[in-house]
């Protein structure tokens, strides 16, 4: 919702997702816009499914910054492979090979911050792409180089046993959260007791 300041609110469920499983196996939502931003940035959203892997690709106009919401993925990045738990960030920045893949039991979640904006335009025109059957894979290539993505044939993945479930990042924060309420509450108890 664009408020009368340029102040953007977008609330849980103000997009859909787009289910892109032939392309991508994942789903995404665009979150924020460019037109939102003043075109300084663009946030998507990713769902990944379980027992799959993202197309390997080079962003050649927008660097990529990802936080993993929830589970865990294996990354690659330029031949480097690494495992990125639930609360990790990692920056990408353009014309770097990248891919990641989730081996765990449930799908992750992925936030991802476009800088500049402008991928949003390649995702609008792939879900309309993706929604004609059959895929016209043609037309998707066009599309993804036009907006500056390059897709290449899948890694070599390690065995790095990136495989576990962590929970969300609420769930992570819950012991930094009961410690903290903790402190306090006992704050309360001893200034209270020596007040009496």
């Amino acid at each position: 919702t664009q408020q009368p300041n340029n102040t953007v609110i977008v609330y849980p469920n103000d997009q859909q997702y787009i289910w892109a499983v032939t392309q991508f196996d994942a789903a995404f939502k665009v979150v924020l816009r460019g037109n939102q931003t003043s075109n300084r940035l663009t946030i998507v959203e990713d769902l990944l499914y379980n027992g799959t892997a993202s197309r390997c690709q080079i962003h050649t106009r927008e660097d990529v910054t990802m936080l993993v919401l929830n589970g865990s993925l294996q990354f690659y990045l330029n031949g480097y492979q690494f495992c990125a738990p639930a609360g990790t960030t990692i920056h990408i920045p353009l014309n770097a090979t990248q891919s990641q893949r989730n081996l765990g039991s449930k799908p992750v979640h992925i936030q991802i911050l476009l800088t500049p904006s402008g991928l949003e335009n390649y995702l609008d025109q792939i879900a309309v792409i993706l929604a004609q059957q059959p895929l016209n894979e043609t037309a998707a290539n066009e599309s993804a180089l036009a907006n500056g993505l390059l897709f290449f044939p899948e890694v070599e993945w390690q065995d790095l046993h990136c495989a576990f479930n962590v929970g969300t990042l609420f769930f992570l924060s819950f012991p930094i959260t009961f410690s903290v309420l903790l402190h306090y509450k006992m704050l309360f108890i001893c200034g209270f007791a020596l007040l009496v």
